[in-house]
């Protein structure tokens, strides 16, 4: 850093020696003989033409003042720069002690007009001209600087810059532009201090104050920015983005202190805020918006790599994630990067005494808060579009960092009066390790869901409100999870034959099975799997489960039901034949056959099987009343409107059977729960 201060010191030296050379200059020969040297041999002095309007000194005192000064672009008529007046007073004599002392330096009406055209400016060939092998070889030197450049009541008053960044189609503008430095000493040791205001010409303030000490290298500085316009910077995101507009403002108050020859160690805080942020891409779409975000910083340390966060409060942030299987929001909105935008990778350097290895990040935010906002999730990979709108979305977290334990609750309205609530406790960093996740939603509408009933089960929703608790938990990468559903009044409709569902389940009479006389379904929903599998998908998982308990459910019905007959080992109902002698049924047995034929006709891949079991000793005649049995029962199922594709009965005798039973199964055809896999 010394050295980057010495080279500023001589190019300070060498400039205020030139003003020094043309107020002795205009001394001897005049104030009018000096404005027309200038303008006829400004070319010379600084590789362009030059126009002066009035030019007076007075070498004893050493003031001297130019007025309407203009310097011209290389075609001569252009104008590049200029200014109004330019006063400045020098004390001569300070010289003899290789002290260059100015009194006051006032710039009025600065005017510059710059131009960048990839890596060249419009001012590129005047530093070429003062460029030379004795100014190269001079500023390589290392030795201490012999001469002290003292300045005090430095002004600039009311300039005004543009900038143009062609290829890009940037412009910015600074207007108003006013710098006080009350005192800079370079080669001295007092501290040196200043001011700088502006504001820029498409909207902003900034302020600038700064204390320095050039012997110790120690600052301190104060930024202010005040509503500055973002959509300045719509021409740099495109570099990487597909953006047109933005939009939006920023206000910046940050404190820095450290020493320029420990540049890392700087101290970093403040506080940032951005009003009304808006992203559109290059179709007109809205990308992003957010109402307000504000940070603010305890302390930021490059060195450290530390960053220590107050608080961060976001507001009315809008935005919505579109996923189409080979693309997506984000792929979208991200331009490939090519040989032009990559950066040329470098090989690793070996870490030396005079390098430190990398720390990783330590950070630290007191308080982080999401109000009122809108996130929305479409899934376009479905046989029909899934959007599911999350409104009114409230974050709060405490004392969050990358290592450790972290808490945050979570809030929001689900569409048609749902609501959701999330608590998690987990670690950041190392998320494999532990996490703790249990979400409630309350009151979502079924039909919510039907792009992912049609992809799965090849069957929507009619109608039905559920509510969901789930509680899911990892511990090294071991996933267990527990879900209660609870359905109230749910109806499908018929299967839809131009979708390949990814299963084939008897959902109706799954349905009718579980629903309790006030037409509600309670359903536990165990999962489990490794994170680090590659075909672990928590969705696969949940509707695998879901699938599996509505199988077991249709194939073994008493066991949902839970009435009051028996069933053995697999859920098979077992109907006793009171009188084997009489071709009849009781009316309480009546009553569990028309609920099993209920259920089948929910559905036509139920099929239900009646297998009439006859003890060994039994007689023809007795085996004759069975079959008249068998067909009392065919017909009772005919006059219930199940179709016969759906009842298969037979009757058979069975070794060690005590009294004669109907044994009732149920079977589901074309069961395909796999189909996923």
């Amino acid at each position: 850093m010394k050295k980057s201060l010495k080279i500023t010191g001589i190019a300070v030296g060498g400039i205020l020696g030139l003003i020094l050379l043309v107020l002795l200059f205009v001394s001897l020969a005049g104030g009018s003989i000096a404005k027309g040297y200038v303008n006829k041999h400004g070319e010379e002095l600084i590789g362009r033409q030059v126009w002066v309007e009035h030019v007076g000194l007075n070498l004893f005192s050493g003031h001297v003042a130019i007025h309407n000064l203009s310097v011209y672009e290389e075609d001569g008529k252009t104008r590049f720069a200029g200014f109004d007046t330019l006063d400045v007073s020098v004390r001569l004599l300070a010289l003899m002690s290789k002290k260059i002392q100015v009194n006051h330096f006032t710039l009025a009406g600065l005017d510059v007009n710059i131009l960048q055209n990839g890596s060249e400016f419009n001012f590129s060939s005047m530093i070429d001209n003062f460029s030379s092998e004795d100014t190269v070889q001079e500023l390589k030197e290392t030795g201490p600087m012999e001469w002290i450049i003292d300045l005090h009541q430095i002004r600039l008053r009311n300039g005004n810059v543009a900038y143009s960044d062609i290829p890009r189609g940037s412009h910015w503008g600074l207007r108003h532009l006013n710098l006080i430095v009350p005192d800079f000493c370079i080669g001295g040791t007092e501290a040196t201090s200043g001011g700088l205001s502006l504001q820029l010409a498409d909207g902003g303030h900034l302020m600038v104050n700064l204390i320095f000490n050039s012997s110790s290298n120690d600052f301190e500085a104060k930024l202010n920015m005040e509503q500055f316009l973002l959509n300045q910077l719509q021409p740099y995101l495109t570099d990487f983005a597909y953006i047109d507009e933005v939009g939006g403002r920023l206000n910046l108050h940050l404190n820095m202190a450290g020493n320029l020859d420990r540049i890392m160690q700087m101290q970093i805080g403040g506080d940032i805020s951005i009003e009304e942020l808006s992203l559109i891409d290059n179709q007109q779409r809205s990308v992003a918006s957010l109402g307000r975000l504000g940070i603010v910083v305890n302390e930021v340390n490059l060195e450290a790599n530390r960053y220590d966060i107050a608080s961060v409060a976001l507001d009315r942030l809008t935005a919505a994630y579109h996923d189409y299987g080979d693309h997506n929001t984000l792929t979208d909105l991200l331009k490939p990067q090519t040989d032009e935008n990559t950066p040329p990778v470098t090989a690793a350097q070996p870490e030396t005494k005079d390098t430190v290895a990398e720390k990783p990040m330590d950070l630290r935010l007191g308080h982080f808060e999401l109000t009122n906002s809108t996130l929305t999730y479409a899934d376009h990979t479905l046989p029909e579009d899934f959007v599911f709108p999350i409104s009114q979305l409230n974050i709060k977290a405490e004392k969050v960092s990358l290592s450790g334990e972290n808490n945050a609750t979570i809030r929001a309205s689900l569409p048609n009066g749902g609501h959701a609530s999330i608590r998690w406790n987990g670690n950041i960093s190392d998320w494999k390790k532990k996490q703790h996740l249990n979400l409630r939603i309350k009151n979502l509408h079924l039909t919510e869901f039907n792009p992912y009933m049609l992809a799965y089960m090849g069957q929507p929703f009619k109608d039905g409100t559920f509510s969901f608790v789930s509680d899911n938990r990892i511990n090294n990468s071991d996933l267990k999870g527990q879900n209660q559903v609870d359905i109230y009044k749910a109806s499908v409709d018929k299967r839809r034959k131009d979708v390949d569902a990814k299963m084939h389940l008897p959902l109706k009479a799954a349905l009718y099975v579980l629903k309790d006389k006030d037409e509600k379904i309670l359903l536990d929903v165990p999962i489990s799997g490794n994170i680090d599998q590659p075909e672990f998908s928590y969705m696969k998982l949940v509707w695998k489960t879901l699938g599996n308990l509505l199988v077991k459910v249709v194939t073994s019905p008493m066991r949902a039901i839970g009435n009051a007959l028996k069933s053995d080992a697999d859920g098979n109902v077992m109907l006793p034949i009171e009188n084997a002698a009489v071709p009849d049924f009781s009316s309480e047995q009546f009553y569990e056959i028309d609920r099993v034929a209920e259920m089948a006709k929910q559905d036509e891949s139920i099929r239900l099987v009646f297998e009439q079991q006859m003890t060994e000793t039994a007689d023809s005649l007795t085996l004759e009343t069975a079959e008249r049995r068998n067909r009392m029962l065919q017909g009772h199922l005919a006059q219930l409107g199940l179709d016969s594709t759906q009842t298969v009965i037979t009757t058979l005798t069975k070794t060690g059977l005590q009294t004669p039973q109907y044994l009732i199964k149920t079977e589901v055809v074309g069961l395909d729960l796999d189909a996923e896999e």
